[in-house]
């Protein structure tokens, strides 16, 4: 009989608790300050990369793990037992993850199928979640591949900047966009869309009120279509546990839901994003 493993890139930023609950295991990305190199969330977190900011002025550049470090992860769970994985791996056009797992993979003889979530952060969270659901019900590691590759139209997500000052010091917004936003003080939301990135609706005005008519926006936008099983409500770490709260309150006004996730964004879309980042992310029906 098979034994099927589920596991995602850590760019997935899936909570601890819900990769204890549902089995799933992590591939940890690189984390780069010059000569020094951090495994995503295994021995560098967030806070750090904040903390580092703020006194030094540094922030870190990330790459994929190579084909070797996959290979090695792979073997690693087929000597726990596992003859089935299915891989949930960060966007290809944004990283060469999946290529680089695709490698590792067809070196075994064990089924592996790597998925290109054609996504990243919690909208690879909500894809792995579901494999494993579709796990538990029987399905063969082929099955779920199938069902998650058809899944990925249909994840929806994105990002409410509070600053571009990250995205600045990493090479991705000019100097004359950096400084209208902070004159204007403009705050973009960014949306995810066929493995890309791309500026929506601008909001001006106060964090608090511009979170919570982006979560309007977002959920209007799709009303009716929206898969009400479960929404996750993502935030950088520097937001506290009582904003937290007061959003997912927020949220639940404004659409019924049977299951809400709040979870926090990891070392990759902290250093790209910067802090006051604030995300929303669903499935349509």
């Amino acid at each position: 009989m098979s034994k099927i493993i589920i596991t995602a890139d850590s760019t997935a930023d899936i909570p601890e608790e819900i990769a204890k609950q549902y089995n799933i295991r992590i591939s940890p990305l690189h984390v780069l300050y010059d000569d020094e190199d951090f495994a995503d969330g295994l021995d560098i977190t967030p806070e750090y990369i904040m903390e580092r900011y703020d006194k030094r002025g540094e922030l870190p550049s990330t790459a994929a793990a190579t084909p070797e470090e996959y290979r090695l992860f792979f073997k690693r769970l087929i000597r726990d037992g596992y003859t089935e994985i299915v891989h949930i791996a960060f966007c290809s056009d944004m990283s060469s993850t999946y290529q680089n797992a695709v490698i590792a993979s067809q070196e075994f003889d064990e089924k592996i199928y790597v998925i290109d979530s054609r996504c990243l952060s919690a909208g690879m969270m909500l894809l792995a979640i579901r494999a494993c659901e579709f796990r538990d019900m029987g399905f063969s590691g082929q099955r779920i591949a199938d069902l998650i590759g058809d899944l990925t139209e249909k994840n929806i997500g994105g990002f409410l900047l509070s600053q571009l000052e990250f995205l600045h010091k990493g090479g991705r917004c000019s100097s004359v966009s950096l400084l209208g936003a902070n004159l204007l003080n403009i705050k973009p939301s960014i949306v995810v869309k066929d493995g890309a990135m791309t500026v929506a609706k601008k909001y001006r005005g106060r964090d608090e009120m511009c979170r919570i008519k982006y979560m309007q926006d977002r959920l209007a936008e799709f009303e009716g279509q929206i898969d009400t099983r479960r929404i996750i409500l993502h935030t950088t770490c520097d937001l506290s546990e009582k904003d937290c709260k007061m959003y997912k309150k927020e949220l639940k006004k404004l659409i019924k839901c049977d299951e809400v996730i709040v979870s926090t964004a990891g070392c990759v879309i902290t250093s790209h994003c910067g802090p006051g980042t604030f995300a929303l992310f669903f499935m349509l029906k």
